[in-house]
């Protein structure tokens, strides 16, 4: 499925890193935004899971691991803890997490190529799963690989980041 053990598959990363508060239980290859109307604390803004409709455009910034405290990606944060993120340049491999879609009759059906949108839990969807395929705006990853056998749960995958024109 995934490649490695890590979020960011790049050996010379171009993006930027940044620390923050982490609202909510997200597990890190999750989309994150910024919480609206929320004051820094310490010097540090509080992020949550994208909330905004599936396929929407808007800024792209995603959780990593706490390797600070010895977690793994497959490992979700707590609430109110300090937390790390990544906002990612153009062209960048990362696993990201896919978002299982039980009952939908998708399940399985991606292939390498695919374009996938962010949902609004901050996980990656092929395009079109929900609203066909011209409800959405953007869909800035692009699928690495084929997800492997029939999936039951939400699943790191190799995805590359083409930008958020896309």
């Amino acid at each position: 499925m995934a490649k490695g053990n890590v979020i960011l598959l790049e050996a010379n990363p171009r993006g930027k890193f940044e620390e923050g508060t982490i609202t909510g239980t997200p597990s890190p290859g999750t989309c994150m935004e910024l919480v609206p109307a929320t004051e820094s604390k310490g010097g540090r803004f509080s992020y949550r899971a994208v909330s905004r409709a599936d396929g929407s455009k808007g800024p792209v910034c995603l959780l990593l691991p706490d390797s600070l405290q010895g977690k793994l990606p497959t490992d979700a944060y707590v609430s109110g803890t300090r937390g790390f993120l990544y906002w990612p340049a153009n062209g960048e491999e990362l696993n990201m997490l896919f978002r299982f879609q039980p009952g939908t009759g998708t399940n399985n059906a991606e292939a390498i190529g695919d374009l996938l949108e962010i949902d609004q839990t901050g996980m990656l969807q092929a395009v079109g799963v929900t609203g066909g395929a011209a409800s959405h705006v953007s869909a800035p990853f692009q699928l690495q690989e084929h997800p492997g056998v029939a999936y039951t749960t939400n699943t790191l995958v190799s995805v590359r980041f083409l930008g958020n024109n896309c």
